[in-house]
């Protein structure tokens, strides 16, 4: 994922882990991720806040091709509207840190 995207994630990552359903938002991942990554995430082991660390860092190492960020803001306005909330904060401060890029 582009450094600029995966910034904009961590700026909100703590709300991320603490708010977002990530099953709910891995079902709309299907495309992007492999069977054997959402087996993983799924794992009853884990907890809801677990398991949603396990999809934002797989989401991180994911090809800037394959779209993740794109993706990932889709998923979250598609599940719910905490969820889209969220999604707007994030797409909104991937758009300050690329105005604060352009300007250096």
């Amino acid at each position: 994922m582009d450094e600029l995207k995966e910034a904009a994630i961590k700026d909100h990552y703590a709300n991320i882990v603490k708010c977002i359903n990530s099953l709910w938002v891995m079902d709309h991942l299907v495309t992007l991720l492999s069977l054997d990554e959402m087996d993983f995430i799924r794992k009853s082991q884990f907890t809801p806040q677990e398991r949603t660390r396990e999809l934002i860092a797989i989401l991180f190492k994911k090809s800037e091709e394959l779209r993740p960020f794109e993706r990932f803001i889709k998923a979250l306005e598609k599940t719910d509207t905490s969820h889209e909330i969220m999604a707007k904060a994030i797409l909104n401060t991937y758009v300050c840190l690329l105005i604060a890029r352009l300007k250096c």
